[in-house]
């Protein structure tokens, strides 16, 4: 049973005690101190805090308090990193490494058991600061960290997670993005031999992620339409992105019959597209050497390989599918994420939605005249 020293230094009474502290993930005792009160008429003799330090040592010696973790907060997010990269897809767990290269130099050896919403709030405004950041870049940032300390939370280390209601700092409007028209597509197609051509056939009538279409195999061509079963990045293979993500996508006769030559002229087993030794097709490699020089020459202009994606989504909406269908098509789990980031307005069709609207409004008019 600890009873604690209680001392006074200047106006601050302070009590010392010994607590069980998590160092490198085990349990140890230290020595800890721990300001009680200021020194005044309420707190004049040790007798009149000792209430409060038994208050602090009440869970300690009924064995009821958790360690508290000595690390910083940079150690510990270096640890959550190693078990991101052990349990997230190899393009998840480099973004959240970025976005530690960023929160990095403003952690000023904060440790993580004394880490408040206020240090949160202060973490985000300094990353913001450093540099002009989008808005998104900077919700990136705070879910980044709080995924961090929920992990935290689970692993015992801390009781809330500190980082939930922080402030995001006002940032810069997102950059706007492209999505490719089916002109633009044909002018490609056009200009490309293989095996790009096919890939951009299939990338802009499917909307398959590039790292889906590196992750084909032959096995997954059949009945009309394509499995997704898995993604590649960075030559490592993984699982599709989501459950939702892992569903197939109905194909056009012209995508089956481009793979289907595609086929003939490759081996006809394992990846559908690869290289030499039979792994996955860099396709990086394929658009650096391949296509961006022929794109220059036919005045091109390249917006990513996302912009099929969008292309495809806002192509099928300008034709008319429901936002339910072209939701399903890109294998979205919320169709609000299909219509705020895919679909894009097109002018011509805006255009002719204010005409429709000029329609309705004068024979309105005219019907109560």
């Amino acid at each position: 049973m600890q009873r604690g020293q209680i001392y006074r230094v200047g106006s601050c009474w302070l009590l010392r005690y010994r607590e069980k502290v998590l160092v490198n993930g085990k349990p140890v005792m230290r020595q800890v101190a721990k300001k009680l009160a200021t020194y005044s008429d309420e707190y004049r003799t040790e007798k009149s805090v000792r209430p409060l330090a038994e208050a602090i040592l009440a869970p300690i010696n009924a064995g009821t308090a958790r360690p508290t973790s000595t690390e910083t907060v940079e150690a510990f997010l270096q640890t959550y990193l190693a078990h991101c990269r052990e349990t997230l897809r190899q393009s998840t767990a480099k973004g959240y490494a970025d976005i530690f290269k960023m929160v990095q130099p403003h952690l000023n050896g904060a440790r993580l058991r004394n880490f408040r919403t206020s240090d949160a709030d202060r973490l985000l405004r300094a990353v913001a600061e450093t540099k002009p950041l989008a808005h998104t870049t900077l919700c990136n940032v705070k879910s980044f960290l709080s995924g961090a300390f929920r992990y935290a939370k689970r692993s015992d280390l801390l009781a809330d997670n500190p980082v939930r209601d922080a402030a995001i700092p006002r940032g810069n409007p997102a950059g706007e993005t492209h999505a490719y028209t089916m002109t633009e597509i044909q002018a490609m197609l056009a200009v490309l031999d293989e095996p790009a051509r096919t890939v951009v056939l299939v990338a802009g009538l499917t909307g398959l992620r590039i790292s889906e279409i590196k992750g084909l195999r032959w096995e997954d061509f059949r009945d009309g339409e394509l499995y997704v079963q898995r993604g590649v990045v960075n030559g490592h293979v993984s699982e599709a992105k989501t459950l939702a993500s892992n569903a197939p996508v109905p194909m056009l006769d012209i995508v089956a019959d481009a793979l289907t030559d595609h086929k003939a002229r490759n081996l006809g087993d394992g990846f559908i597209f690869h290289a030499r030794n039979g792994n996955p097709l860099r396709l990086e490699n394929v658009l650096r050497r391949d296509m961006l020089p022929e794109f220059k020459k036919a005045g091109i202009t390249w917006h990513g390989w996302h912009a099929f994606r969008r292309g495809l989504a806002t192509n099928l909406y300008a034709l008319g599918a429901p936002d339910k269908t072209v939701q399903a098509i890109l294998r979205h789990a919320n169709v609000s994420t299909t219509m705020a980031y895919y679909v894009k307005p097109v002018a011509s069709e805006t255009h002719a939605a204010m005409k429709k609207l000029e329609r309705a409004f004068k024979t309105a008019g005219r019907r109560t005249a």
